[in-house]
Parts: C-alpha cells; sequence; structure tokens
C-alpha cells in the first residue's frame, strides 16, 4: 500500500476513512493568540502589557519584524541584518511569528534562485510599527557608546545593506570613515560591480570620499534621530573629496529604517 502526505494549513476533523487508507496528515495549523498564550508558561496576565510581552518580548521577535518593515524580505537578509541570530533559531522565529498572524509567507516563483519564499508583515504586524518607534526612541536614551569593534561592525553591516545602487556616481563608490575619540579609528565601505563590501580598518585603494566622523554620530544618521544637515553644522561630521560626492553622501542610504516607515528624517 503506498503512502501519501497531506500538510494540513487549517483546523480540521480526523477522517477514520483517510487515516486507515495510509494518509499521513501533519498539522502545521496557524495559531491564534489565545491559543499561543494557553501554552506558554503561566504568568500572572494581568495587562495588556504582559500579554504583549509573553507574546512577542523574546530576544528576536521584534527584531524580525523591524527587518521585514524595512523590506529585508527573504531569509536570508534577515540572517545577514541580524548577527547573532543563528539560521535554525531564524527559522523558529519566523514560523512562530506567522502562527501568531504576525507575518506571512509567501512563495516565489522557481525562477528566482535567490530564495523560495518571501516573508511580509501583515496587518497585525504593521500594527506594530508604532511600539517599534516607541522602543526606538526609548533605547537611544540608553545607547552605549559604539566604540567596541563588534558594535561598529553592526552598524558598517546596516550601511552595506541600506546602500542604494541607482543613488551612486556610476553606480560605484568607496567610502573610507575614519573615526575621533573612537577606540576603533577607521572602517570602510565600497560598492561596485561585485557588489557591497565593508570592513573594519584601511582600505588598501584610493577613497572616493573620506568621512570624518564617530560612530555614534553615524548611528543617529542611520536611524533617523539626526540630519545631516545638523551633523555638518556642529562638525559632528566633516568630507574630504570632490564636493559632489560630499553633497551626494545624505543620498546614498535611502534604504533605511528612517525612511522607510520609522521616520522622515533623512540621513
Amino acid at each position: 500500500m503506498s503512502t501519501t502526505r497531506v500538510t494540513v494549513l487549517a483546523v480540521v476533523a480526523w477522517d477514520a476513512a483517510a487515516l486507515t487508507s495510509g494518509v499521513i496528515v501533519t498539522l502545521t495549523a496557524q495559531l491564534s493568540p489565545q491559543t499561543v498564550m494557553r501554552d506558554l508558561p503561566a504568568s500572572a496576565d494581568y495587562c495588556g502589557v504582559s500579554t504583549a510581552t509573553r507574546l512577542i518580548a523574546d530576544r528576536w521577535s521584534l527584531l524580525v519584524v523591524r527587518e521585514l518593515a524595512v523590506e529585508n524580505t527573504r531569509f536570508s537578509e534577515i540572517h545577514d541584518a541580524l548577527p547573532g541570530l543563528s539560521r535554525s533559531l531564524l527559522s523558529s522565529r519566523l514560523r512562530y511569528l506567522e502562527r501568531l498572524g504576525i507575518i506571512e509567507r509567501l512563495d516565489l516563483c522557481q525562477g528566482d534562485r535567490r530564495s523560495k519564499h518571501l516573508y511580509v508583515l501583515t496587518e497585525v504586524g504593521w500594527g506594530l510599527m508604532p511600539v517599534l518607534r516607541a522602543l526606538g526612541d526609548w533605547g537611544m536614551q540608553f545607547q552605549a557608546d559604539s566604540d567596541d569593534p563588534s558594535g561598529m561592525q553592526v552598524d558598517l553591516q546596516r550601511m552595506k545593506e541600506s546602500v542604494d545602487r541607482s543613488s551612486l556616481p556610476s553606480g560605484r563608490i568607496s567610502i573610507q570613515f575614519l573615526f575621533a575619540r573612537s577606540e576603533q579609528h577607521s572602517a570602510w565601505l565600497r560598492v561596485d560591480r561585485a557588489g557591497a563590501r565593508a570592513c573594519l580598518g584601511v582600505w588598501e585603494g584610493d577613497p572616493n570620499l573620506v568621512v570624518r566622523s564617530t560612530p555614534a554620530t553615524l548611528s543617529d544618521l542611520y536611524w533617523g534621530q539626526r540630519t545631516c544637515r545638523d551633523a555638518i553644522a556642529n562638525r559632528d561630521i566633516t568630507f574630504e573629496g570632490p564636493v559632489k560626492y560630499a553633497r551626494g553622501f545624505s543620498g546614498w542610504f535611502s534604504n533605511r529604517p528612517a525612511v522607510r516607515g520609522f521616520d522622515t528624517v533623512g540621513l
């Protein structure tokens, strides 16, 4: 007797005839928040904050939601944007958020070699945006100095992912960052036909533009806490290189939270 495997994506009633005919039914039902709450460890759910923290206040769920909000919708894009999150744990978080109805997985056509699926926010997921904005504003008050190399490496990764290639001179650019009042003195970012690369240290070639600033200032610009115009006026960022590159710098990083929904303040 041949065996057929059937995956059921909804709550179903058991069919005795199907079970006796060799059909293996795998249940992957989308759970309601109430059902998920029932299965979590018991605690005092005395208010909405308690309920919300039990559902999504783990280390990574809200960060995954943030990446989807800025249109990092492929598994690899989310994974690259969240250093420290393993692929297995990311898979687990995506499945959990999908069961909650916060995200939705979309199947891609077979011709797309980069990924088989896209993950997008549902209406419920987009409802978390005010929460993320408020958390971001609150967290900025406690932001540690970004002098440690690991923190600067994360910031470089974010900037690399946010580059808008269509806005670059001839589609390519090399930028050398020199940091004052920092243990990590330099970093570089290069975009060309081979892709975007970023690393701590000094680039071996001749950069198109040298940017003197601090890691904290670049972080503020990335998250929309300051404008580039304000940073220039206060001498918190300066440029060495062609004037057209210095003027264009603020428009090269358009794929950022500050532009894609979290804020309206430009880099």
